[in-house]
């Protein structure tokens, strides 16, 4: 330990490093295991299923409408859950 000027005699400890983490669960590793075609086939048919029902009934918007904005929010909510995946593994494996 080492006491720092400021702290008047208190200690503090040596290493301010975060502990280890946990490894991730069991699905967790099988899903960012997958192809990355694969997670989009996964992902954009949910994806644009979910912000369409968003649209059409919590947003009030025309049936035709709604399914043009959830296929454009779709792709991109596709492409921050894919991409995030993609992230947390790379950044695990470092």
């Amino acid at each position: 330990m080492i006491v720092g000027p400021w702290r008047r005699g208190r200690a503090y400890p040596r290493t301010v490093s975060p502990p280890p983490r946990r490894p991730p669960p069991a699905w967790l590793r099988r899903w960012e295991g997958l192809h990355v075609a694969t997670q989009v086939a996964v992902v954009a048919p949910v994806a644009v299923l979910v912000l369409w029902a968003a649209h059409v009934f919590l947003m009030n918007q025309p049936i035709g409408r709604g399914l043009l904005y959830a296929v454009f929010w779709g792709v991109l909510a596709t492409g921050a859950v894919v991409g995030a995946s993609r992230s947390e593994k790379a950044r695990r494996g470092r």
